[in-house]
């Protein structure tokens, strides 16, 4: 006997399954100018907005596609802050663009998936695996970077 129950989990299950497999939006087009703005002019400044640093400490702490999304989006705050000092010059104004596009994306909390919602943070990966394959090169170009420079001052 099939209950009410039954169907309503079964039908979330084929959403999750529907909205996994559906081509991706988009979604980054959200992201407004002013937007962008404000997120720049905190990392040149060398600070993570807090309503983001809150954000990113509840990903830490959350699954591991959460966890995934926060320390992904570590490395780009670390690789745009160190580009913005002058120190890492392999990334150009397109790639720092585009990183800072992803990180304003998953900063806001009403996106293409809400992120109160239970599946709130597929679109957030999403994003953030599209850019971290697309740049791969460049994101372990800057890992080894960071490794070679800023990783020893840190013991000194």
């Amino acid at each position: 006997m099939i209950t009410r129950e039954t169907n309503s989990n079964d039908s979330l299950a084929l959403h999750r399954h529907l909205s996994l497999r559906q081509p991706p939006v988009n979604s980054l087009c959200l992201v407004t100018a002013h937007e962008l703005k404000d997120l720049a002019d905190a990392l040149t400044r060398g600070l993570v907005p807090r309503d983001f640093e809150a954000k990113l400490r509840k990903l830490a702490a959350g699954d591991l596609i959460q966890r995934s999304i926060e320390q992904n989006c570590r490395t780009m705050i670390s690789l745009l802050q160190a580009s913005q000092q002058g120190s890492f010059k392999r990334a150009s104004s397109t790639d720092c663009e585009q990183l800072l596009r992803v990180l304003a994306y998953v900063r806001k909390d009403e996106d293409a998936i809400a992120d109160y919602r239970s599946d709130g943070f597929i679109d957030d990966h999403r994003e953030t695996r599209a850019v971290t394959k697309e740049m791969a090169s460049l994101l372990e170009s800057f890992k080894a970077w960071r490794l070679r420079h800023q990783v020893p001052a840190m013991w000194a």
